[in-house]
């Protein structure tokens, strides 16, 4: 742990110093990608809408179109009067809807021939921003627009939206998601921050990307994660693919970077660069090689920048059983020490990444109160004491944290054999509404909260030795369902339990634009935990046991654990 320590403020040391806390993201950011993109699609033909399209279809036709960036969305363009398309320029950021409804509008006075207005109607998904990150909304979008008949007999819109308006399905089949990394909460090792590029041409990709990484986090995790790349370094030349079948990143001049931040900027490029392309890297910077040993790179290069915050697989599934801690496995034998013997009375459990620490909610008189120790060991109760308590989930292996009484969250940092608490910043969560359940990412940047049945996630920024909440997102479940828990599953995704008997469980995307049911095959309501394992395995609770599924087409199986219903299963983190 003291190795670790002196490693996390060395690194903090050398960033502050030669780097800012994050660079600033500008704000033409996506138009620059797409014209980047227009330029090597202006071979590919683009037709206008069907003849004798009516009016109603046209508006259609055109959010069907939108989310086509070629040649400044001249997909959506040949919707437009001529007069109108001419001076059309949509603004940075898309509007995604779905349930696309067009319906005539009444007037009270009849329109001039060839004249209609149509209302677009839709319901709201959420928002592509100009950095390219997605964020949810909801609730029903509807807008005006004027279609007249032109000369050729063609109907065309002349009053398009003041924003562009894709559909969902237009967006899904243009975009893709792709993981932009940047340092995580200790500035050791790799975060990942969710964007969306233009799927084609695909041979743009590494650019595209390479350029959201050099202009900084997104705005909503712009004060969560940082980034070893100066500001005002941007690409030097165009990142494609070199004659020998490297992908060639060359950067601007970085200035007076440590050895340090040098391999943490490798460790961003290679990692960013994975999501697009398969090809060894090969960094420079000013045409010189990055490193001093000037080899191209791939993923297992880096991997000591992702270890910390990768599932241990050698580290059991545990679960809290009438009280005591067992091991999930076939054996389901006590942990060692209190936790497991039943000295304590466990109600919920956590243990750290490595697995050297161990956090217990414990039943006292008048509720319940937090112990904290090393695993296997007596576990010091603190002051932290209320009558509920989330299940603790840790931040690395120094420092772990819990929601007391649906309101407070508190976080208990090793201070070097003493545990101290604080209160965590929540004035940006949604205030007055009860947190029933809180974990944070493993990278350290992020939570995700249950509040008032919907899942919250939230970025964890550091402000003067205090952690705070910033910039929450509301991820609500499809058909108005209620969330009871959630957890990680990846840095990009997340698995909730909800109390729905045909859908209770889903895979969602950590910005909730996609919601992924799980089979509901041999589950019973109420589902009473939710965990991950090593690999991606989700395991769940319900009355009758403990299952496990790989995939969410995966029918649910029990785990070997001769364990029954009641219980709460819980892996490192």
């Amino acid at each position: 742990m003291d190795a670790h320590r002196s490693r996390r403020l060395a690194a903090l040391l050398v960033l502050l110093l030669s780097v800012s806390a994050c660079a600033s993201i500008p704000e033409d950011s996506e138009p620059k990608a797409v014209k980047e993109v227009d330029g090597s699609n202006t071979t590919i033909p683009i037709n206008p809408p069907p003849a004798d399209i009516d009016a109603l279809a046209l508006v259609r036709s055109f959010v069907d179109k939108a989310a086509l960036p070629a040649s400044n969305h001249e997909s959506a363009r040949k919707h437009l009067a001529e007069s109108i398309e001419r001076n059309w320029t949509p603004p940075p950021g898309m509007l995604i809807v779905e349930n696309v409804d067009t319906i005539p509008v009444a007037t009270p006075q009849p329109l001039p021939d060839g004249v209609q207005l149509v209302t677009l109607r839709a319901d709201r998904i959420g928002r592509l921003l100009a950095d390219s990150s997605f964020v949810p909304e909801a609730g029903e979008f509807a807008v005006d627009l004027r279609v007249e008949r032109q000369s050729n007999g063609q109907w065309r819109i002349t009053t398009p939206p003041p924003q562009l308006v894709a559909s969902k399905a237009s967006f899904s089949s243009t975009f893709r998601p792709v993981p932009i990394y940047f340092l995580d909460h200790d500035l050791t090792g790799v975060a990942s921050d969710l964007r969306y590029v233009v799927a084609q041409p695909a041979t743009t990709l590494p650019r595209r990307v390479i350029d959201l990484l050099t202009s900084g986090p997104s705005e909503g995790m712009r004060q969560a994660m940082r980034t070893a790349i100066p500001p005002g370094v941007h690409p030097k030349t165009n990142t494609t693919e070199a004659a020998d079948g490297a992908m060639d990143v060359n950067l601007s001049e970085l200035g007076d970077v440590s050895p340090e931040m040098r391999e943490l900027i490798a460790a961003q490029v290679v990692y960013t660069l994975e999501g697009v392309s398969s090809a060894r890297v090969r960094i420079k910077e000013e045409g010189v090689p990055l490193l001093p040993d000037g080899k191209d790179l791939r993923p297992t290069d880096m991997e000591q920048y992702e270890a910390d915050n990768v599932q241990r697989p050698d580290l059991p599934g545990l679960a809290v059983v009438d009280e005591r801690v067992l091991v999930l496995d076939r054996n389901a034998r006590p942990i060692p020490g209190p936790a497991g013997s039943g000295e304590y009375d466990v109600v919920r459990a956590g243990r750290s990444p490595h697995g050297d620490k161990f956090a217990a909610v414990t039943r006292r008189p008048g509720g319940v109160a937090l112990r904290v120790g090393d695993f296997g060991e007596q576990l010091s109760e603190l002051p932290t004491v209320g009558n509920y308590m989330s299940k603790p989930t840790w931040r690395g292996d120094e420092e772990v944290w819990t929601v007391v009484d649906g309101r407070d969250v508190v976080r208990v940092v090793d201070t070097g054999g003493e545990w101290s608490s604080q209160t965590v910043d929540t004035r940006a969560l949604p205030p007055g509404r009860p947190i029933t359940d809180l974990r944070l990412s493993r990278d350290g940047t992020r939570i995700a909260a249950v509040i008032d049945g919907s899942v919250v996630v939230a970025g964890v920024a550091e402000q003067d030795g205090h952690a705070v909440l910033q910039r929450p997102v509301v991820l609500r479940a499809p058909q108005d369902m209620q969330v009871t828990s959630v957890e990680w599953r990846q840095d990009e995704s997340l698995v909730a339990i909800t109390n729905s008997n045909n859908y209770p469980v889903y895979d969602l995307s950590v910005d909730g634009f996609r919601w992924e049911p799980y089979t509901a095959a041999n589950l019973g309501q109420p589902l009473t935990a939710v965990t991950v394992g090593p690999g991606g395995q989700v395991v769940v609770a319900d009355r009758h046991g403990i299952w496990q599924s790989r995939d969410t087409d995966d029918v649910w199986s029990l785990t070997d654990a001769p364990i029954g219903g009641a219980s709460i299963p819980f892996y490192p983190g």
